[in-house]
């Protein structure tokens, strides 16, 4: 399978301690027509860490998601990546993270590479470094021979393996994986779970939502349940979670298991 370069952020590959983590939030909250989304949300995942974001539909994970992408604000408390607020640096938290969201937000009318190339421009790369990444991401996600050919006439799993191209073009410290699974096909799903234990050797932090936990379970450092829009269990290594409405300075591990 080819190999495109995976650039870990110097922060995550023997950093100091003092560091801040790579996602911190403190009882973060989205409002939607009066109801949240999200309620209370206290965590904190320092870098190099894959974690997967369960629980029920409407639980908040595409909201959380979004929300440290950058995608919508948060109505109440605060998100970081890198120690930079999301509301008060959006343009310096993009620059840090890449995003494969459930709208694949691919152009039609433009071909597999040329949607790549747009990306690139989108990024800032220069035509140099851009062609070379773009050739790897498209070995990467098996669409070097489709390249040429208008998104139009795309599957539903060719789109996914174009969107995933994108995130292939950036050099992030966090990925923020919405389903990554989700319409691919065998071949897909490999070349998906190939990414993750690159992303994870390389020290760069992974946030999954998605209910194919069969591919992400053994990959994981740690799980964190959401239910009602809030933290209801945290298990594995590294992610510390508060209950909302608590002091900082009296935090509690909801629950964390080997």
């Amino acid at each position: 399978m080819p190999q495109t370069t995976i650039y870990a952020s110097p922060r995550s590959v023997g950093a100091p301690q003092e560091l801040p983590p790579a996602v911190a939030t403190h009882e973060l909250a989205r409002l939607f027509g009066g109801n949240p989304a999200l309620a209370g949300v206290t965590l904190t995942i320092p870098a190099g860490r894959c974690v997967q974001v369960v629980g029920p539909n409407g639980a908040g994970k595409t909201t959380l998601l979004r929300i440290l992408a950058t995608a919508i604000r948060p109505s109440f408390g605060s998100a970081a990546v890198d120690g930079l607020d999301v509301a008060t640096h959006p343009e310096l938290v993009r620059s840090r993270i890449a995003y494969l969201s459930h709208a694949t937000g691919l152009y039609d009318d433009l071909t597999a590479r040329e949607n790549l190339e747009f990306a690139a421009t989108m990024l800032g790369l220069d035509r140099g470094s851009s062609h070379e990444r773009i050739r790897d991401a498209l070995d990467e996600i098996g669409l070097n021979e489709m390249a040429t050919l208008r998104v139009r006439g795309f599957s539903a799993g060719m789109r996914r393996r174009l969107a995933l191209g994108r995130v292939l073009l950036a050099r992030p410290s966090l990925v923020l994986l919405d389903e990554p699974f989700a319409a691919l096909d065998a071949d897909g799903i490999q070349r998906m779970e190939h990414l993750l234990d690159r992303w994870h050797r390389s020290g760069v932090t992974t946030l999954v939502a998605s209910h194919a936990t069969e591919h992400i379970a053994a990959r994981a450092d740690a799980t964190v349940e959401l239910e009602g829009g809030g933290v209801a269990r945290v298990t594995g290594e590294g992610v510390i979670a508060r209950p909302p409405n608590r002091e900082p300075s009296a935090p509690r591990v909801i629950e964390v298991a080997p």
